[in-house]
């Protein structure tokens, strides 16, 4: 038998009595050898299994989204393999971020999503937040004089999507704890960001035009950005609905 594998798995569950003594006590016999290689192998299966479990709850997903479940032939200049090497996560290793830009509702939370789900998989520690969640817990720690502790924590993660950056106005208070946020991971990791606003708007957001310059320019310096376009596909099915009912198109209240 090659105990290569099994060599490799006994490393991966950290058992180094195990690994240096089984071959001795196998005594060659292949039988006992393909035994505690199924055993091993099934054991790391079902860690990977529970940690990626564990890691996709902890991301505090609001859905769970599959690149399978996404209709690519609505996206037709969204570069679909480009998207695709996404999964590896290796972006991540290589401090890049990842953003999504459209109006509402043609799919950016869930291609984000998607990225996330597959970097739990990879063994990333994900965080999944809106800009309006992240800003009032910045602001709630300001005001208890623990931000530093709470920018120290965003550290752990290896990969943090802000979602839907741009649809509410924030306080110039807001914006500033946002541009320290962004600020303090740049070249140290990665975020993901869906937004409405192309980066010349972005001053909708930070009403300080220095600022939003400074934000665009760390967000895009290393950067994958992918464009949507099209109409909301909640839009269209409530349209399509409407013709099913009644054989004609109507316009959704």
């Amino acid at each position: 038998m090659n105990t290569h594998f099994l060599d490799e798995h006994l490393r991966s569950l950290r058992l180094p009595a195990m690994l240096a003594e089984y071959k001795r006590l196998a005594q060659g016999k292949d039988d006992r050898l393909n035994y505690l290689g199924e055993l091993a192998a099934l054991e790391v299966g079902k860690r990977h299994e529970n940690g990626v479990r564990r890691r996709i709850t902890a991301a505090k997903f609001p859905v769970i989204k599959t690149v399978e479940a996404f209709d690519f032939s609505l996206q037709p200049n969204l570069p679909k393999r480009r998207f695709i090497e996404l999964l590896d996560s290796t972006f991540i290793g290589e401090r890049q971020n990842v953003i999504f830009i459209g109006p509402t509702g043609v799919g950016k939370t869930h291609l984000l999503s998607t990225i996330g789900i597959a970097a739990c998989s990879n063994g990333h520690r994900v965080l999944f937040t809106t800009a309006a969640e992240l800003l009032m817990s910045l602001i709630a720690a300001k005001r208890e004089d623990r931000l530093k502790p709470r920018l120290a924590s965003l550290d752990r993660y290896d990969f943090i999507m802000i979602d839907e950056l741009g649809y509410v106005p924030f306080e110039r208070e807001a914006t500033n704890l946002l541009f320290q946020a962004i600020s303090n991971r740049y070249e140290r990791g990665s975020l993901g960001i869906t937004t409405n606003l192309a980066f010349p708007d972005w001053t909708q957001v930070f009403p300080d035009v220095t600022a939003a310059s400074a934000v665009v320019d760390r967000l895009v310096h290393h950067a994958i950005i992918f464009e949507l376009i099209g109409e909301s596909y909640r839009l269209r099915s409530r349209k399509g609905l409407a013709v099913e009912k009644d054989g004609l198109p109507k316009r959704p209240k």
